[in-house]
């Protein structure tokens, strides 16, 4: 079963999230700092990361067809779930870093698909961000430190905390304009 998501939906909900998540870091550096360091090993989030992903994906397989299965739906739902125990019991480390890296690659699909459905050139902005996460995904779930470490290097001042949080503030506004505007 496919679900379509408008471009003009996703460029939004991708915009403001990317501004919920950069606007404490211009406004309180120092918590935002301290909250960006504990990430990549949280518990919860990582938790609540797999949990979404874990959902979506019995979602996804029960609305999936039982023909172009190659084994049965109850094999799958049993896989999925034992890879979620698997991760938290076994992989307990950076267990937020594969948690965002699983939902990236999930998310980066919903973006691909929907920006495949209009004819626009700046449909492409959202194709690359797809692809960066598709590839930041698959780098952080094979690596997790890499993403402490890009995280170590971006809270290294409150200049460059701040300047990366507006950039990303800035981008951010950009996808709702085109949201708003373009697609």
């Amino acid at each position: 079963m496919y679900y379509f998501v408008p471009l003009k939906a996703v460029a939004i909900a991708v915009g403001t999230a990317i501004i919920a998540t950069r606007l404490p870091g211009i406004l309180k550096p120092q918590a935002y700092r301290d909250w960006l360091r504990k990430f990549p090993r949280a518990v919860v989030p990582g938790i609540v990361f797999l949990s979404i992903a874990l959902i979506w994906c019995l979602i996804i397989v029960n609305g999936a067809r039982e023909d172009g299965m190659a084994v049965p739906k109850n094999f799958v739902y049993l896989f999925l779930i034992g890879v979620y125990v698997g991760l938290i019991a076994l992989k307990f480390d950076f267990l937020a870093v594969r948690g965002l890296s699983i939902l990236l690659l999930m998310i980066a699909k919903v973006v691909v698909d929907s920006a495949n459905q209009l004819e626009t050139p700046w449909r492409l902005v959202m194709t690359v961000i797809a692809y960066i996460w598709a590839i930041l995904g698959m780098w952080f779930t094979v690596s997790p430190y890499r993403m402490r470490d890009m995280i170590e290097w971006s809270i290294a001042s409150d200049s460059r905390l701040r300047t990366l949080s507006a950039v990303g503030c800035v981008f951010g506004l950009f996808l709702i304009g085109l949201g708003l505007f373009v697609y």
